[in-house]
């Protein structure tokens, strides 16, 4: 019964197809008129060299946007970057045989002094 057409049925290639083009046509249509001709007003411009004081960045980035306040910019702008790089060459800089946490104190106490310090930074980003 598949591969029979019933009386009256209508192939889906050619006829269905082109009625869902000429759909989105219509409505792709009707969007650029009503951009066209009833643009929505975004309100004044924004300067790209001023920062509204009340802006700031998601939880995730604020201990980079503490950085950013208690460093020099240079220095605050090339220590993140240079952090990810660091934590990305440990696996093949650090060579030792053992796994567990405990027979590995110096990369233990480097990982909880950068989750403290990250904790630290995002708390005082946000006050």
């Amino acid at each position: 019964m598949l591969g029979k057409k019933g009386k009256g049925a209508v192939p889906f290639i050619p006829n269905h197809i082109m009625t869902e083009i000429a759909v989105a046509f219509f409505v792709t249509g009707v969007i650029f008129y009503l951009a066209g001709f009833w643009p929505r007003g975004l309100g004044a411009p924004a300067n790209r060299f001023v920062t509204p004081p009340h802006i700031k960045p998601e939880w995730y980035f604020l201990w980079m946007y503490q950085l950013l306040r208690m460093l020099p910019k240079l220095v605050g702008i090339l220590v993140p970057p240079v952090l990810l790089v660091v934590f990305l060459l440990v696996p093949w800089l650090d060579r030792s045989p053992e796994r567990h946490p405990r027979r590995r104190p110096l990369a233990s106490a480097l990982m909880a002094v950068s989750v403290v310090l990250v904790a630290v930074l995002t708390i005082q980003g946000m006050q």
